[in-house]
């Protein structure tokens, strides 16, 4: 007689335990009862290791598998706790051949049918119709998808680490009350003018004039303070403060005379560009 094939001679003519409260125990389906998709996604995933399923591809196959097995059950065919726990077992141990045993196609099939004779014979727990039911649930999501199952196990996955180094540039610190100007909006010159109302900058005049109106801004170097004091030496306060104030006036009304002439110039050739205006008219 041929040699019996290796995974034959590993399948037990039994299952090594009966299925009831094997894998998920009568306390464990009392407490999911209430739990929605994602509080049970996270109890299966702590009971049967699979914590890191959120980055593991294979982890994350395995739990959507045994979170759609237990929804079937449990919220779509409505089964008691003693079916979905006797179902679940089923659904485990095709798992584990594929995963840990290694069993090929037939074989997985073969182990299936045992399992099935085993509710159906001894421990009576289904219809006919939810055997039924059954083979045809497993039909679909587990043995046409054996081959797609059979990749994930034997694939490593590449452990990819993605990096980039941004260099963010952050606004300053807001100093006003409302926000500074966008580059397409107000220029940059009216918005300092008319909203921080920031002064021009006095030109020379100006400044010289706010100068000789002001002694104190005055800084002399010592050799002018020294000529000074020679010259004023014979004079009394009275007689130095009016020789003082005095040029101080011819000063300030020289630039006086020198700012009407520029009005009046400007004043000029503002009337002669409106009379070509009207000309033109």
């Amino acid at each position: 007689m041929p040699a019996k094939n290796k995974t034959q001679q590993e399948i037990p003519k039994e299952p090594e335990d009966h299925l009831l409260w094997k894998y998920l125990a009568q306390e464990d389906l009392q407490a999911m009862e209430n739990m929605d998709l994602a509080k049970l996604e996270f109890f299966l995933a702590e009971k049967f290791h699979l914590n890191e399923y959120e980055t593991e591809l294979k982890q994350a196959c395995f739990l959507d598998y045994y979170l759609t097995q237990y929804w079937w059950a449990r919220k779509e065919k409505s089964f008691n706790l003693e079916q979905v726990s006797s179902f679940f077992s089923i659904a485990y141990n095709l798992m584990e051949n594929l995963r840990d045993k290694n069993f090929k196609f037939v074989d997985n099939l073969g182990d299936f049918n045992l399992m099935l004779s085993v509710l159906n014979e001894r421990m009576r727990l289904f219809s006919d119709q939810q055997l039924k039911d059954m083979i045809k649930h497993f039909s679909v999501t587990f043995f046409q998808n054996t081959n797609l199952y059979l990749f994930v196990i034997e694939e490593e996955q590449n452990e990819i680490v993605v990096g980039k180094e941004i260099e963010v540039e952050c606004p300053k610190l807001p100093s006003l009350p409302y926000p500074a100007p966008l580059d397409e909006a107000l220029p940059i010159d009216l918005y300092e003018k008319y909203i921080l109302k920031i002064p021009d900058e006095p030109d020379q005049e100006e400044k010289l004039r706010q100068e000789l109106e002001n002694p104190e801004n005055i800084v002399l170097s010592d050799e002018v303070l020294e000529q000074i004091h020679d010259k004023f030496e014979g004079l009394g306060l009275d007689e130095a403060r009016n020789i003082i104030f005095q040029i101080t006036n011819e000063l300030v009304t020289e630039l006086k005379d020198e700012m009407r002439t520029k009005i009046r110039n400007r004043e000029a050739a503002l009337l002669n560009e409106l009379a070509k205006s009207a000309k033109k008219k």
